[in-house]
């Protein structure tokens, strides 16, 4: 398992946390995942996402690869919460998803995609 975070200390937290053996830990950016193609089976990512995001997880997801992607609570001036469901739906078939469900409440996303 890969764990990509820009935030050191919250990797470091994480790992402070995790007993697994079969986690790496990596400094990065949703928009620039350290894999190559076609290299994952599922992402699980607590960021807002963004067009940018959306089409790294279709690139590193192999076919059938599910993402799923929550958020917790967030600066309600970000962007992409000001979206609806819908716009964020459009968001991740526009990057190649198929099976988009989309839950948003109280300033929190629930998005989960498939690849096909």
């Amino acid at each position: 398992m890969l764990v990509v975070d820009r935030s050191v200390d919250a990797l470091e937290r994480l790992r402070n946390a995790t007993t697994a053996s079969n986690v790496f830990y990596l400094v990065g950016s949703m928009d620039v995942l350290p894999l190559t193609d076609a290299a994952a089976d599922e992402i699980l990512a607590t960021v807002v996402p963004n067009p940018e995001a959306a089409a790294e997880f279709f690139r590193v997801l192999r076919p059938g690869g599910e993402v799923a992607v929550a958020t917790g609570d967030q600066d309600p001036t970000v962007p992409t919460l000001n979206l609806d469901a819908r716009e964020i739906e459009r968001l991740f078939t526009d990057a190649g998803f198929n099976a988009v469900t989309v839950a948003v409440a109280q300033g929190r996303l629930a998005v989960a995609a498939r690849k096909p």
